[in-house]
């Protein structure tokens, strides 16, 4: 009994080991078959299924498409690739560390960028001011004498192109008619676009997950798919030799009525574009030939097939051109001596100092002449600081020989149409308004952002508490956004009064009461709290 006993325990251990192995090979057998299919069939099974599922989702009626309709929505679907990065505590330490000195660089950059925004709108309403009551309305027919060197409005007379205008990058050229001339090169290529998403983790770590959609699509920029996540997307390719992007080039020479010649700054400010194509050939090459775009609508495209068909390849390129032809147009700047006998040019009107008396009318035409000869360069310089101060002031300067180039106080400009003095002023003070309130934005964010950054190390300290951690941080970035935006209030209408203060001391005055009603206000309700 014992001896049958023990075989038939031997049978039912050899049974179960043979089933043991039976099953290893059923569960890892699909394993190795998943790792040796190739790649193509995976993705063939992939769009296979996708086909299916869109064929199950369509109507009845829409289900005698074609399956090449079918498969080319499939590829043209975005792609979507997400990954996952966990931050552990000490390095979310470090970046807060990182955010607290980049937190001090936007405060001291932030009170320049208010400075020289203040400083600029107290500038030009000075100018306006003073622009309304000397400019001079003159007809563009001749140019007089006695207007040299002043603020003048010539109104709706005709721009005019005397020279050839040609692209940089393709032979296109026009003799006539022709003021600026533009010219946009796209490439299709498949474009990345990443979304991501913050979780918080037990001890105070953070993981970030990213999620990676691909789009194909024109753009003016070229994109590099070299470092793209999807590496099946990494294809991007354009012409050789092409420069994809914006080119323009403007007239050498415009006339201006009879009498003026518009500087090249004026030139630049005319913005009434129309599309080129009803005046170009069927067919455009870049220079040298190397290149042949033909036109299909208002476009001429470079096709990598024989001819474009309406289906774009990655790779393919378009051009489409724009020009600026003669038109009516009416001027506001320093009428000033040409290089011709007939006709004379314009020079950019700007503030000079007229003492407590003002000065006589031909010591003024000569100041402003003088200050309208001087380059921006030079304007920047007087305006930056210098000596010992130069070293503590170096945001300052830096702000503005960046901007000054940019925003420069001055009444130089050219208007499409015709338009009379009160409808130009009109206009550079609505400009004025939408610049001020742009740079005066952007200022508070720089000083509100830098404030708050230099309480990122304190958040991401007390975020490693457990449980509590992440609802005391949110608590306490709510109590500190409320005093950052309290001092960023404080702070920037204290530049405003200051910068007023030396172009329009009742404005400045104004500014103050209003600032210390608004901070007072806010404490009374804030004690009520």
């Amino acid at each position: 009994r014992l001896l049958d006993a023990f075989r038939f325990f031997r049978y039912c251990h050899s049974l179960l080991v043979a089933m043991h192995s039976r099953l290893l090979v059923l569960l890892v057998l699909p394993v190795l078959a998943a790792a040796l299919i190739p790649a193509p069939r995976l993705q063939n099974k992939r769009r296979f299924a996708s086909i299916l599922a869109i064929h199950q989702n369509e109507s009845a009626g829409e289900r005698a498409r074609s399956t090449d309709d079918v498969v080319a929505r499939v590829e043209q679907a975005p792609s979507a690739v997400r990954t996952s990065t966990s931050t552990s505590w000490f390095q979310r330490l470090q970046d807060s560390l990182t955010t607290f000195v980049i937190g001090l660089v936007l405060i001291v950059f932030s009170i320049p960028v208010l400075w020289f925004n203040e400083s600029r709108v107290a500038q030009m309403e000075s100018l306006i001011s003073i622009g309304r009551s000397q400019a001079r309305s003159v007809g563009g027919k001749a140019a007089v004498t006695e207007n040299r060197n002043w603020l003048v409005h010539v109104d709706g007379e005709t721009a005019k192109s005397a020279a050839t205008v040609s692209d940089p990058q393709f032979d296109v050229s026009f003799d006539k008619n022709c003021i600026r001339l533009s010219s946009t090169v796209e490439v299709y290529q498949i474009i990345e676009h990443s979304k991501s998403e913050e979780r918080e983790k037990l001890g105070g770590g953070k993981e970030t997950i990213t999620t990676y959609t691909y789009v194909e699509e024109w753009s003016s920029s070229y994109h590099d798919s070299g470092s793209y996540q999807d590496i099946s997307k990494r294809i991007n390719r354009k012409p050789q030799g092409l420069d994809v992007g914006v080119q323009g080039q403007d007239c050498s020479r415009v006339e201006f009525g009879e009498g003026f010649l518009l500087s090249e700054e004026l030139i630049g400010q005319c913005t009434n574009w129309r599309s080129a194509g009803e005046r170009l050939p069927e067919a455009v090459n870049t220079k040298g030939s190397r290149l042949e775009f033909k036109r299909a609508d208002q476009q001429y495209f470079h096709c990598r097939s024989s001819q474009h068909d309406g289906h774009s390849q990655i790779g393919d390129a378009r051009v489409s051109f724009r020009y600026v032809p003669d038109h009516e147009a009416t001027v506001l700047a320093l009428q000033a001596d040409g290089s011709e006998e007939l006709r004379d040019t314009f020079k950019a009107y700007r503030l000079i100092k007229r003492g407590w008396f003002g000065l006589s009318e031909d010591v003024e035409k000569k100041a402003l002449l003088k200050q309208a000869k001087k380059s921006l360069g030079d304007l920047a310089s007087e305006a930056s600081c210098t000596g010992c101060l130069a070293c503590l002031c170096c945001a300052c300067n830096l702000v503005v020989r960046c901007c000054q180039s940019l925003l420069m106080p001055e009444l130089y400009h050219l208007f499409d149409g015709s338009l009379d003095l009160d409808e130009c002023f009109a206009i550079i003070t609505s400009r004025l308004t939408v610049t001020k309130w742009c740079f005066r934005i952007g200022g508070w964010m720089m000083m509100f952002i830098g404030l708050y950054s230099l309480f990122s190390p304190f958040l991401t300290l007390i975020k490693v508490i457990p449980f509590l951690g992440p609802l005391a941080a949110s608590l306490g970035g709510w109590l500190i956004y409320f005093l950052c935006f309290l001092f960023t209030a404080i702070i920037a209408s204290a530049i405003v009064i200051v910068a007023y203060l030396f172009y329009h001391p009742l404005m400045a005055l104004v500014y103050g009461v209003l600032s210390a009603a608004a901070v007072t206000g806010v404490c009374m309700l804030a004690s009520k709290a």
